[in-house]
């Protein structure tokens, strides 16, 4: 007699279950731990970083960030001395460059007129009229 066969449905039924169950949670496990890594990776490469004006923040989570007035904007500045498409930010290994991408008004950091620049923390943008802070992005427990 086969050993499947003389098993009862029911019992068969619980032990595929359990392998389903077991199967989910070493799936989620992987998913959570990859998750997990690839935040570290993106934080050891972008620094964790962003651009503050007036106690708005703007989180750099992209490797490449358009600032401009324009809608399609990754950061949307919606002032007329900012340009449609004004500057790009862009990281590698850490290092985050600004690259003015033809404005009418001009990039300065810390008051000078660039066409590119590494940023360091702390520098000052301006874009137009609007002031913008490169900073280290503060964490939740940070704040209280």
């Amino acid at each position: 007699m086969d050993f499947l066969t003389s098993m009862p449905a029911s019992l068969i039924c619980a032990i595929l279950c359990g392998i389903l169950i077991f199967s989910a949670l070493v799936f989620m496990l992987i998913s959570w731990n990859e998750n997990y890594h690839a935040y570290e990776y993106w934080d050891r490469i972008s620094g964790f970083m962003e651009l503050v004006e007036n106690n708005i923040s703007y989180p750099l989570e992209c490797d490449e960030i358009l600032i401009g007035r324009h809608a399609s904007a990754d950061i949307r500045l919606p002032d007329l001395s900012v340009s449609r498409y004004h500057a790009i930010l862009t990281v590698s290994e850490g290092i985050w460059t600004i690259i003015d991408i033809g404005s009418k008004s001009g990039v300065f950091v810390n008051g000078t007129l660039v066409k590119q620049r590494v940023l360091r923390e702390n520098d000052v943008i301006n874009l137009g009229n609007r002031r913008l802070v490169f900073r280290r992005r503060m964490e939740e427990e940070d704040v209280y």
